[in-house]
């Protein structure tokens, strides 16, 4: 019996057999999600990918930066953010 968040309805008696059908239920819930496969799933899915590839940007900016400079510092940034994208 799948769990029925409606059981028990208000002002009538509890039925033991009825709420021990909603505990196994729930526990069924519980233990089918709670697996390895499914939480390395749900981390893989949630966390940024690996950036350790991604070298420093060795840059000296002037005063005022030039446009060469600024525009090194948005292609690193670039290419830092589609390393952290999971596709």
């Amino acid at each position: 019996m799948p769990f029925d968040p409606t059981l028990p309805q208000e002002n009538t008696a509890l039925d033991a057999a009825q709420m021990r059908a909603q505990l196994q239920s729930l526990k069924e819930e519980i233990d089918d999600r709670v697996t390895g496969p499914y939480v390395d799933g749900a981390v893989t899915a949630q966390a940024a990918a690996n950036c350790n590839d991604v070298d420093n940007l060795l840059l000296t900016v002037s005063n005022p930066p030039t446009q060469a400079q600024v525009q090194s510092i948005v292609d690193k940034l670039a290419e830092l953010m589609d390393v952290l994208k999971r596709v």
